[in-house]
């Protein structure tokens, strides 16, 4: 599997949800968020696909970030005029994001990006001096 491609979101993303993850307790509540708050964003009956993906990807993301990297987590929902980013962040600048390959002989709990991969348009990191963020895209339901 090819690796992330290094990118930050659009400079005309705005930040809309913010939670910080200090366990994989958090997961729970993170993923909740988000789906309450699509659900809110949405008027009358739609299709909750763009929520249940992005609740999917903000664990995966979550997990790993709570796995792999250093306090503290930060996971964000950003928005621009075509699509929802999902952003986590944490500290270990120097532990790249690579998904594993897929296939039988994968590890348990090697499945997180490849994962995310299927389900965001896009999945793209970057690092500033202090911090590595790990962003998926997806588009804005349409009304």
């Amino acid at each position: 599997m090819a690796a992330l491609r290094m990118l930050r979101p659009p400079a005309s993303a705005s930040v809309l949800l913010t939670w910080n993850a200090d366990s994989v307790t958090d997961l729970r509540r993170i993923r909740a968020g988000i789906l309450r708050f699509l659900a809110e964003q949405t008027a009358g009956p739609t299709d909750d696909t763009t929520a249940e993906q992005m609740g999917l990807v903000a664990t995966e993301l979550t997990a790993n970030a709570l796995r792999h990297g250093l306090p503290p987590v930060v996971v964000r929902v950003l928005s621009d005029d075509a699509c929802y980013f999902l952003e986590v962040s944490d500290h270990a600048v120097r532990d790249l994001p690579s998904p594993a390959d897929a296939g039988p002989g994968i590890r348990a709990g090697g499945r997180g990006l490849p994962i995310c991969l299927a389900m965001a348009e896009q999945v793209c990191w970057y690092v500033t001096a202090t911090t590595k963020h790990v962003w998926a895209s997806f588009p804005r339901p349409r009304p």
